[in-house]
């Protein structure tokens, strides 16, 4: 991969990277000049609160849960980079709390996603919606009805976040220095080379989606650490982010699938079933083969430029 040696920064580049930091959006970089680890609970702390008030009132509207869902795996990026700091007792608090209000949130989401991916589908191909009607109707229906029952959750999902910002404040992040950050951004992308080469010679769904999570989360580590990478990291973000685009589609065609197949039988069902089954394969071996390009530097050689 050559994008990390690209040399010199371009207005272009620049404005990529503005888009990224959107105007009302929570802080989600590291400033130069600033204690790395103070910066990373502060990142931390923006990000819980932006969850919790996305979350008022016991709000599960798609929109804002979708927000939520997101602050949370920002904060979890952030908790890879500060684990040298952190201890093993504080990461594993922090991460079970946050896994625990994920898990609560994920089945909303998920409901959500199903139907948008069907309309996506019916739209991309060309399809009548009028032979997929009842099949819509029905996937509606589970969300609104996951709405009308998952409202107990939002309470329990916001005092998990409580206590979770209440940790991040005691964070005795002070030690951290830039070579921690650094090694753990090697580490990530290690790993991800290694579910790569997993993946490349496996079709289990499992590997694929942990390497798809990984891939997520070394996008975040670059996008906190944007700021010390050549032209800001915009081409690293560019490649992990469309390589994670097609990995989150295979995730939604795989949700979707798994669903219709659970559900009543009929011409409709099978027929999206088919179109689904015989695209994830597709979808999967695009992202693979945009990852083996992303991947192809040692670990060492591709945090070398990473100025922290």
């Amino acid at each position: 991969m050559s994008s990390v040696k690209k040399t010199p920064r371009s207005r272009k580049s620049s404005s990529k990277v503005s888009a990224l930091l959107k105007v009302g959006k929570p802080r989600f970089h590291l400033r130069r000049g600033e204690p790395i680890g103070e910066e990373l609970k502060t990142i931390a702390r923006l990000h819980l609160e932006k969850a919790l008030d996305e979350l008022s009132g016991n709000n599960v509207s798609p929109e804002p849960v979708h927000e939520a869902r997101t602050s949370i795996k920002k904060v979890r990026a952030v908790i890879q980079l500060a684990s040298p700091a952190l201890g093993s007792v504080r990461r594993n608090l922090i991460s079970e709390l946050l896994h625990d209000a994920a898990m609560r949130l994920a089945p909303l989401r998920d409901s959500e996603v199903q139907v948008e991916t069907l309309d996506h589908i019916l739209e991309a191909d060309g399809l009548m919606p009028g032979d997929f009607s009842s099949l819509r109707s029905g996937l509606a229906d589970i969300a609104k009805q996951r709405r009308a029952n998952d409202i107990r959750q939002i309470p329990r999902v916001r005092g998990f976040l409580e206590e979770a910002l209440r940790a991040v404040k005691a964070w005795p992040l002070e030690p951290l220095q830039g070579k921690d950050v650094n090694r753990r951004i090697r580490r990530i992308y290690r790993r991800g080379r290694s579910l790569l080469e997993l993946c490349q010679v496996s079709d289990d769904q499992d590997e694929f989606h942990t390497f798809r999570k990984t891939v997520k989360q070394l996008w975040y580590s670059i996008r906190i650490t944007s700021r010390f990478w050549p032209e800001e990291g915009v081409d690293l973000i560019q490649e992990l982010g469309l390589m994670g685009e097609l990995a989150g589609k295979e995730r939604d065609f795989s949700l979707l699938a798994e669903t219709l197949r659970l559900g009543p039988v009929n011409k409709a069902s099978q027929r999206l079933i088919a179109m689904l089954e015989s695209e994830l394969p597709k979808l999967r071996q695009a992202t693979l083969t945009s990852a083996t390009a992303f991947y192809d530097q040692r670990p060492k050689s591709f945090v070398e430029h990473l100025d922290l």
